[in-house]
């Protein structure tokens, strides 16, 4: 790099840094400013500027407010009051975020429900969220209905869309589009929850984690200054809206930048460059799975017609990064690291190729992450003589973590989960000195000398498949449930040109086992991306001295019929059973031939 490069990549990154401490000093000094009342102030700004363009019809700002004090005022009749919890159970249209709009302008909470969950899953989230009511799409009903049996408290249902018979229509069009005030959220701050965000984590069944209006405006922050949005912008959103990435980092760059949000039900491979064309697109906010689907397709007519000038997200593959280069003609890619939960957040705001984002040494006591030495086998932080963590050295693989300060600013405050207990579990002590307090990642990074991070891997028993966690122990609980099946030992596996790792059941059995309606009893117990895509019956399974099951080997071993003596299965949704993998399919898997 020259010295024009190295001067060039410096300035972008203090001018990035000096902006974004501004708005984190705007945050902590002004506590009493809520996200309501920062998109009421661009609504005002850009009354007449579209807001949100969704299927055929379109939202002005001044649109925008008056949907969401239509909901205010209809949860106000319902009762609805500053610090109340709604489940939100919808699927990606311009209501979602209505709702949550409307919500925080009388200072609620809304309980981001994943569309893909049902049964225990959905059961635990809506009960865990302390809800005082759950509000449904009329499309997401089964969804609901599988969950409704499984409920402790039977909380009032509203449905939002198609009437549904047996529940009450949300109907806000029945009500008054003025704004109602800023009187109901009288007394709230910024550093309490606007979103309740779920997340696998580790321990099976999702987490609440808390996401506050301090947080949102930060957030949005990100994609803001490192894209250099405007007005004239118009940003592509295909990802969920109950997922940080899009509904939140993605909506809240879009809305605080005065731009127009293109949002669509959900991702399409083969309408995203005809979309892009067509809306004139010029961002996009995108997850790496996302992007290698559009690696791998076949040439659209539209990929090289698009205008888009940049885009911004988390989890793209290196490979995937080239073709984006070089087929797609986009170099103007933003990586970021974070995770709803925790105080750790990097930006790779000069598109640093494979980083995750970059904190400066001359930031490093401001920003104060650290990399430090992580045993794998064991899955436990190493400590020296004197019980302290070991800073890892450049390019050495090791645990993120992030300093919790002991004054109340929002750099480096750790919101953590609803469940205290599992905020708790998420905090080391005495890290580098006796008091201290550092968030636990869970994720192996390492940082080269200039400062530019990259991800490893996932620590412990959840692994990443289609851009969710799956946590194995929620796996092996629906799959203990099945007739004859003894002992499960869940693991991810790599496959060829793939994201993340696919789920992989060892499973021990009774001799009359027989793997007929496993499919379709796991599709019912599961999200869809949870479903083990290979099971391998066993005649034991291999447990550590300490009773744990021993997942590495296993791993490694992967799918392989020529390596492996076991039966192996593969879930096979045109045939909607899992089928026998011989080494045809198997090839067929590795080469893409079939999709998984």
């Amino acid at each position: 790099m020259s010295i024009f490069q190295t001067i060039s990549t410096e300035l972008k990154y203090i001018k990035f840094s000096l902006q974004l401490l501004k708005r984190v000093g705007k945050v902590d000094n002004n506590p009493m400013e809520t996200v309501a009342d920062l998109i009421e102030d661009q609504a005002k700004k850009n009354e007449n500027k579209t807001a949100i363009e969704f299927e055929d019809k379109k939202y002005t700002y001044k649109e925008l407010d008056e949907e969401a004090n239509k909901v205010a005022h209809w949860a106000i009749s319902k009762g609805f009051k500053k610090g109340d919890v709604v489940s939100l159970l919808m699927e990606n249209r311009p209501e979602f975020i209505f709702i949550w709009y409307g919500f925080a302008k009388i200072g609620g909470t809304v309980a981001c429900l994943n569309s893909n969950i049902k049964s225990k899953s959905l059961a635990h989230c809506i009960q865990t969220s302390k809800s005082k009511s759950i509000i449904v799409g009329s499309e997401l009903i089964d969804n609901y209905s599988s969950a409704h049996d499984l409920l402790d408290d039977k909380l009032p249902v509203y449905v939002d869309g198609k009437e549904v018979q047996g529940y009450e229509n949300i109907s806000p069009d029945d009500f008054s589009n003025e704004n109602p005030g800023s009187l109901m959220r009288e007394g709230l701050i910024n550093t309490e929850s606007l979103f309740y965000i779920y997340t696998s984590g580790t321990t099976g069944l999702p987490k609440a984690s808390r996401f506050s209006h301090a947080k949102f405006t930060v957030a949005a922050g990100l994609a803001m200054l490192t894209l250099h949005l405007k007005p004239s912008d118009r940003n592509y959103m295909v990802l969920p809206l109950y997922h940080a990435t899009g509904g939140i980092v993605g909506v809240a760059s879009t809305f605080f930048s005065g731009s127009t949000l293109i949002l669509r039900r959900k991702f399409s491979v083969e309408k995203f460059w005809e979309d892009c064309v067509k809306y004139k697109v010029t961002t996009v906010t995108y997850i790496g799975e996302m992007l290698r689907y559009l690696a791998t397709a076949k040439e659209s007519p539209y990929e090289k017609q698009h205008q888009i000038r940049g885009i911004f997200g988390n989890g793209l593959r290196p490979d995937v990064w080239k073709v984006f280069e070089e087929r797609f003609n986009i170099s103007n890619i933003i990586e970021f690291y974070g995770s709803s939960e925790g105080n750790i957040s990097t930006c790779n705001v000069d598109s640093k190729f494979g980083a995750i984002g970059r904190i400066p040494p001359y930031l490093a006591k401001k920003l104060n992450t650290k990399i430090v030495k992580f045993d794998v086998e064991n899955e436990e932080i190493v400590r020296n003589s004197e019980g302290y963590c070991i800073e890892c050295e450049a390019d050495e693989a090791g645990e993120a973590i992030g300093q919790i300060p002991d004054e109340n600013t929002f750099t480096g405050r750790f919101e953590g989960y609803t469940d205290e207990k599992a905020s708790s579990k998420k905090i080391l002590r005495n890290v580098f000195e006796k008091g201290d307090r550092w968030f636990s990642s869970g994720d192996l990074l390492k940082k080269d000398k200039k400062g530019y991070f990259y991800f490893v891997d996932r620590i412990g028993d959840t692994f990443r498949w289609k851009s969710e966690n799956v946590a194995t122990s929620e796996v092996s609980e629906a799959m203990s449930t099945f007739p004859k099946i003894k002992e499960v030992n869940v693991y991810g596996v790599l496959v060829p040109k793939q994201d993340g790792r696919a789920g992989m059941a060892s499973i021990v059995v009774d001799d009359d086992f027989s793997i007929d309606g496993l499919y379709e009893h796991l599709q019912e117990q599961l999200p869809k991306y949870s479903v083990p895509l290979f099971i391998r019956i066993s005649k034991e399974i291999e447990k550590t001295g300490t009773f744990k099951y021993k997942k590495v080997d296993l791993a490694t071993e992967g799918f392989d019929p020529d390596k492996i003596s076991d039966q192996l299965y593969f879930a096979s949704s045109e045939d909607a059973k899992y089928v026998n993998l011989d080494q045809n399919l198997f090839s067929k898997i590795n080469n893409q031939e079939v999709r998984v």
